[in-house]
């Protein structure tokens, strides 16, 4: 059996803040890190990187123990590279020293990624005198270079232009890569990046799965809004599926006990007045914002079922909506999807 690259299974607490997670990670293997502000994401990876401590349970890096709760290794002498989101280069000096700053980094190793990063034009000049997204192809290069086991990055491609954002996917996609923590709000760049999706809300591990398994069935509503999903709590008898607030959702299938209720936003047709025929689930409901994505306008209803509708533009024009608009949304129960709670 391979050693994980890394095993964590423990608990810190910071400023009254409980983290708790149980993850591990293969060899190679990317796990995206998703979850809304205060999730505890940076504080999972300053715990892998040493500058937080667990007070229980145990961190191994490589099949080596470097937190046990009682005593834990020094952050230099763990097998990571680490991208923080200020990125912490060295501004007066330059781009060769700093891709080469590791003890760890071989001449070879370094030019192989300065090249591969589209740097080696700039390894004389300090890394001051950059470009901010200059500076973070430069980050993720020194990272790389040290060899590690695990590479934990924070939001790397946060207000970076497209051409380094590019070279720095591509660079983590590259073979031989070390095991990637990726801590990021782009739902499209965990999905695009990620071999599994781990969603963090409040300290814990609420889900995870490969971004198709969590774009299918989502646990929680974040989960949901990752890909757009209206995602409803509800209780189901046989057919009927209601939320705490009495609104029924009629299923195709019937099914008992807690449930996640998820519907398309596709799955919702509005109407100026109710309709008649097929559908099976009908509520009036506000229109209370309008977001244009794409080809398409995403329509935020509220009403007893609160929703979130994905309109073309020739639609919203021809239903002449607006916030506060007064509409009829109907979804087909066949659309509706619910999975036990």
């Amino acid at each position: 059996m391979t050693t994980p690259a890394l095993a964590l299974a423990g608990a810190t607490r910071r400023n009254g803040f409980i983290l708790e997670v149980d993850l591990t990670m293969a060899v190679g293997e990317t796990i995206a890190i998703l979850g809304p502000n205060g999730a505890g994401k940076t504080t999972l990876l300053r715990l892998v990187a040493g500058l937080e401590r667990l007070e229980s349970g145990s961190l191994r890096l490589a099949g080596r123990t470097v937190d046990d709760g009682a005593s834990a290794a020094a952050p230099h002498r763990r097998p990571i590279g680490w991208v923080p989101q200020d990125r912490l280069v060295f501004d007066h000096l330059t781009v060769a020293a700093n891709v080469g700053f590791s003890p760890r980094a071989t001449p070879e190793r370094t030019a192989a990624l300065t090249d591969a990063l589209d740097l080696t034009g700039l390894v004389n000049r300090p890394v001051g005198e950059c470009s901010g997204g200059q500076a973070q192809r430069v980050a993720v290069a020194r990272a790389l270079a040290a060899d590690p086991t695990v590479l934990l990055l924070d939001e790397p491609s946060a207000a970076l232009d497209v051409e380094s954002r590019h070279l720095i996917h591509r660079a983590l996609a590259a073979d031989g890569k070390p095991a990637t923590l990726l801590v990021t709000h782009d739902p499209v760049e965990a999905a695009t990046l990620a071999d599994r999706i781990v969603i963090l809300e409040d300290g814990r591990v609420t889900q995870e799965g490969t971004p198709a398994e969590i774009r299918v069935r989502p646990d929680t509503r974040y989960a949901a809004s990752l890909t757009g999903l209206n995602f409803v709590d509800a209780y189901a008898r046989g057919t009927t599926a209601t939320t705490d607030t009495g609104t029924g959702v009629v299923l195709a299938e019937p099914t008992a006990g807690p449930v996640h209720v998820v519907i398309p936003p596709s799955a919702v047709a509005l109407h100026t007045t109710r309709p008649e025929g097929s559908p099976r689930n009908v509520w009036q409901a506000t229109v209370t914002e309008l977001r244009p994505a794409f080809d398409r306008v995403r329509v935020a209803l509220d009403g007893p079922l609160p929703l979130v509708a994905e309109v073309t533009p020739d639609a919203v024009d021809r239903l002449g909506l607006r916030p506060g608009s007064s509409v009829w949304a109907a979804v087909k129960a066949t659309e509706v999807t619910a999975h036990a709670a």
